[in-house]
């Protein structure tokens, strides 16, 4: 069995890789079964919906002027993930995961983000 079980996408803010062109990627490259694994990193980052705004880093050389610093947009990952499920299920085994970048003082955060997302 061949899988990749820590892809990133476009919901994380390293990466600007559509989620189904991973897929399709995923498919020409003969894997079976691919995980996303998007960031989510409180104490660094805020999320994309948090009242005070988000936050920016400054660009690097060949990157833009400022580099968006969010969590993932989790009713969009969410949803995006279970219409590329539906549409691929009978190709490819697609699981959804999060990269949590965790710090003590933020456990309390990262266990209420868990529950909501069986």
């Amino acid at each position: 069995m061949l899988a990749d079980y820590h892809v990133h996408t476009q919901y994380s803010d390293d990466s600007d890789y559509p989620m189904e062109e991973v897929v399709q990627d995923a498919l020409r490259l003969g894997l079976d079964a691919l995980c996303f694994t998007d960031h989510v990193d409180y104490g660094v980052k805020r999320d994309w919906d948090d009242p005070r705004g988000v936050l920016y880093r400054p660009g690097g050389p060949g990157e833009p002027a400022q580099i968006l610093l969010a969590n993932v947009d989790h009713p969009r990952y969410t949803a995006e993930y279970a219409a590329l499920e539906e549409t691929y299920r009978s190709r490819i085994d697609l699981k959804l995961g999060m990269e949590f970048g965790m710090q003590v003082h933020t456990i309390p955060q990262f266990q209420a983000l868990f529950g909501r997302y069986p």
